[in-house]
């Protein structure tokens, strides 16, 4: 059971909660996700496939994240997601934030961190995960030009992502 903290128009915390399966996110407010660029000495992109079975957006490329869940910050989110969904343990202390933007109901703080990752040694949560690939840059561009990349994310740091 994943408790969010409700946040507000400008990303503070309320003192609300919600239950992440048993309720919504009220209207006019939000809750805190959390994303990770990982690019490695090839100067290529971690991308993950998100799982057939998702509710939302089955089948698209993403970067690795997640919500974050009442007493995390947005840096263990990013821990605990990349453990969880490939069996990934990140240096997040050479982690850098790129960006705090609104979409939708959410707040993302999004990162970047430079890590190469072996992916014959990724170990996919099938829930979550279907696949997972180093992608250039070009690469992800015409994933997203597609429609095969998760909406919301690539255009906000695709142009940040370029100074790294």
């Amino acid at each position: 059971m994943e408790i969010w903290d409700i946040l507000d128009s400008k990303g503070n915390k309320t003192g609300r909660t919600i239950v992440k399966e048993e309720e919504k996110v009220p209207e006019g407010f939000y809750h805190l996700g959390a994303d990770i660029w990982i690019k490695n000495s090839e100067n290529k992109i971690l991308i993950q496939k998100r799982s057939p079975q998702k509710r939302l957006e089955p089948n698209v490329w993403a970067m690795t994240g997640g919500s974050v869940i009442k007493g995390e910050t947005s840096l263990e989110t990013i821990e605990r997601e990349s453990f969880e969904e490939l069996g990934v343990k990140l240096n997040i202390k050479n982690a850098k934030m790129l960006t705090h933007f609104r979409t939708g109901n959410v707040w993302i703080d999004t990162y970047f961190l430079k890590q190469d990752i072996d992916l014959s040694k990724v170990v996919m949560q099938k829930e979550e995960v279907c696949a997972v690939k180093w992608a250039t840059y070009e690469e992800i561009e015409e994933i997203y030009q597609n429609g095969q990349f998760i909406k919301n994310r690539w255009e906000f740091v695709k142009d940040i992502i370029k100074e790294f």
